[in-house]
């Protein structure tokens, strides 16, 4: 019934509104002092609607967040009922912590803490219990944590791969009960079957990849992102070029780095008819 409720708030701005449950998020590319006007001029429309719909926003849990890598940005002072809204340099939304320059540091600290504090609590609790309930939980209440959206957000640096890389260390450790500084943790992860964060991170890009490029996501597989090369001497027929990137930034973000993971995929995995038997042969090409 919420929903029905605020389902016309997109209907009185110009920006582009993202809804989801009781959270809205409200962007716009500022080219110049016009954009930012009519960006708050979308701010006054909302409240507005808040009038007619007899709700209330609340100015001190709203805030602005820049994104962009230019020296010197437009800065405007945004309002609601007034009262000038905070600018932060790190924005929370939907689990993500999304940051002015777009790197993923603060998340992946964010989460790998979060990881490290759940793990720290089963072993408290659960260092009686079989090897295989200590899987369980570690799949459980522990992994998700570092895996949720990361399509969004996986890192290409070094530093952050083996932050998260660590958690899955340190829960091996957990799980066989083996915690001498002496012991093979490499041979704990490959006694576990389990594959590395990293490659289960690939595999969900190139999975989300799978579902652009047959429409089985409500994200548009723009043309120019998906350029297939004019002649292919290697590889499967649906390999398309990768964006350029100017920035390293850019290189290591969704679009560019899945479509390297993509290229690289065998051609009978390309070739699946469903996205589970899809799923099912990229495990097989991988183990």
């Amino acid at each position: 019934m919420f929903l029905v409720y605020i389902n016309d708030m997109p209907d009185c701005v110009s920006s582009t509104p993202r809804l989801f449950a009781d959270d809205c998020l409200l962007y716009r590319v500022i080219h110049s002092a016009t954009d930012a006007t009519r960006l708050q001029q979308d701010l006054d429309s909302l409240q507005q609607w808040k009038k007619t719909w007899l709700m209330e926003f609340n100015p001190d849990k709203c805030e602005v967040i820049r994104i962009t890598k230019k020296r010197s940005p437009i800065i405007t002072t945004y309002t609601i009922h007034g009262k000038n809204l905070s600018t932060v340099e790190t924005a929370k939304y939907l689990g993500i912590n999304i940051s002015s320059d777009l790197s993923w540091n603060k998340h992946i600290d964010v989460i790998t803490r979060k990881a490290n504090n759940t793990l720290g609590f089963l072993r408290r609790n659960t260092y009686s219990c079989p090897p295989h309930v200590k899987e369980s939980c570690y799949k459980t209440l522990v992994r998700p944590i570092v895996e949720n959206a990361s399509t969004v957000w996986d890192p290409f640096t070094q530093n952050n791969i083996d932050k998260l890389e660590q958690v899955q260390r340190r829960a091996a450790r957990y799980v066989t009960g083996d915690h001498r500084r002496t012991s093979s943790v490499t041979s704990m992860l490959q006694n576990l079957q389990w594959a590395s964060l990293q490659q289960r991170r690939h595999n969900a890009k190139v999975v989300m990849m799978y579902r652009i490029v047959y429409n089985l996501i409500q994200i548009p597989s723009q043309p120019y992102l998906f350029l297939q090369p004019m002649t292919r001497t290697r590889g499967h027929i649906q390999r398309y070029l990768v964006p350029h990137s100017r920035l390293i930034l850019h290189q290591g973000s969704f679009f560019p780095s899945t479509i390297r993971l993509w290229n690289r995929l065998d051609a009978s995995v390309v070739a699946a008819n469903s996205i589970e038997d899809f799923k099912s042969r990229l495990q097989l090409t991988v183990a």
